[in-house]
């Protein structure tokens, strides 16, 4: 076997000892081709001296994952992408070499086909993006002024192609099913009962152990109590997840589109947390002759979410994930898994922790969100002459979110900010971004003797 540095590596069988061999390697060069955007042109890798990541179609395709978010994991060089929790559509957070502010927003640019989105990752299905690419450095991010600081996260969907005036419809579909990995540990009822008991006792505070009696043999008996296992009612589902996608594309050598519909539906593993997101994207590509050349491209995503996650905003007394740990672990006589223990409830007040019965907990709280967001944006290209082009895009976006809350008397919000009262909120949100870019290009690799490199003049 023998391999080199840029060349393909070759295995060839060994005649015998002594035999001369006469080997010819090649080059690897295929990847030096494919073709990477930076900034507002695109260049082949072999060009760049940029640091660049990439990731393209191919790769994300195959992955089992209904967020494109979540499919850049692990998968792109100097880029770190961390799921604020486990709920449906929950908030991933994308970092780009290292950015860390403690009090400032560190997320990278998202640029969508040349037009400026926020959070797109979360709003463009991954089987609708062709490439991915992170622009990682000060050199190559710096066209893009303080916008970039950050990092640039380049999405170019996809297009049409030339089919010869043929129509080709596709379908993807994945199924899928989410647990929870790994459960934390627990004390076991008697282990429980054992260390309130040597508690109350070092302390002389018999609180902790009232309701079950203070003797040591009624301790004792816990022994053949069945643990409960809150972790599992409350997070312990087996989350049913799919998505569909249907394409239609087509055109000829001067017109090319492409039609998109993809729907998703996700179960979250928490109890009462499921999303389901539709979405519609259309392309449009036309040369028009001349040297100018069209397109735009329409995006409509609807989300609805159920559920308020794990980390209840607010403080940590009542944080959903802390309570399936902390409370007791077994189910006293005459009570249910959505029983609630006044007497509990009020003997763990200490430092307004509070044990609230999880499923009980989960239940009093009440969160629904639905965003529509709709994207149009459009371009003109005109080529002057060989070395020199000019383009313009225009992008509208539309983001409409509103949010439905409702927490009941046994939760943290309603305890410290309504006076014990039930809350409910009604949150609406609208906001419009209007984006506009117009770039020549000097392209000197049409001119005898100079270097091939590309510069956009804005």
């Amino acid at each position: 076997m023998v391999s080199h540095s840029g060349y393909e590596q070759l295995t060839v069988p060994v005649a015998g000892a002594g035999a001369p061999l006469n080997l010819r390697l090649k080059r690897v060069s295929k990847a030096l081709e494919d073709v990477v955007v930076i900034g507002y042109q695109s260049v082949r890798r072999r060009d760049v001296l940029a640091s660049v990541s990439s990731i393209g179609s191919r790769q994300l395709r195959d992955i089992p994952l209904n967020s494109a978010e979540e499919a850049l994991a692990g998968r792109l060089a100097g880029v770190q992408v961390t799921g604020s929790e486990g709920s449906p559509n929950a908030q991933v957070m994308i970092r780009v070499r290292g950015g860390g502010s403690i009090t400032q927003d560190n997320s990278p640019l998202y640029i969508v086909d040349g037009i400026q989105l926020d959070n797109a990752l979360s709003t463009i299905s991954p089987q609708d993006i062709e490439s991915i690419d992170v622009l990682k450095d000060a050199a190559s991010t710096s066209i893009y002024g303080a916008r970039g600081a950050n990092g640039v996260v380049i999405i170019t969907t996809k297009g049409g192609r030339n089919t010869g005036g043929r129509t080709t419809i596709s379908y993807t579909g994945l199924f899928g099913v989410n647990v929870l990995e790994k459960e934390l540990p627990v004390q076991s009822p008697y282990d429980y009962m054992y260390y309130q008991y040597e508690r109350a006792k070092q302390t002389g505070d018999s609180s902790g152990i009232v309701p079950y009696g203070y003797k040591w043999d009624t301790v004792q008996k816990y022994k053949n109590v069945s643990p409960y296992d809150w972790q599992h009612k409350v997070l312990g589902r087996h989350a049913f997840q799919q998505s569909h996608n249907v394409s239609v594309t087509g055109g000829t050598e001067q017109t090319q589109y492409n039609l998109s519909l993809t729907d998703q539906r996700q179960e979250g593993v928490m109890l009462n947390s499921d999303y389901d997101r539709k979405l519609l994207a259309f392309r449009f590509d036309h040369n028009a002759g001349a040297g100018l050349k069209i397109g735009f491209n329409v995006r409509y995503n609807n989300t609805v979410v159920n559920g308020a996650g794990t980390s209840n905003p607010g403080s940590s007394a009542l944080n959903y994930l802390r309570q399936v740990v902390r409370y007791r672990p077994f189910i006293l006589p005459g009570q249910t898994d959505n029983s609630f223990d006044a007497t509990y409830y009020t003997e763990t007040n200490a430092n307004s922790l509070s044990l609230v019965n999880p499923v009980l907990l989960n239940n009093a709280t009440y969160r629904r969100s639905n965003s529509d967001i709709l994207d149009v944006n459009g371009y003109a290209n005109y080529t002057f002459t060989k070395w020199l082009s000019f383009r313009s895009t225009f992008g509208y976006d539309y983001n409409n979110m509103r949010l439905d809350a409702f927490d009941d008397t046994l939760t943290y919000n309603s305890k410290i900010n309504g006076a014990s009262l039930p809350i409910g909120d009604i949150t609406s949100k609208l906001n419009t971004t209007i984006d506009n870019s117009n770039v020549f290009t000097f392209s000197n690799a049409a001119i005898p003797g100079l270097s091939a490199r590309n510069t956009p003049l804005r």
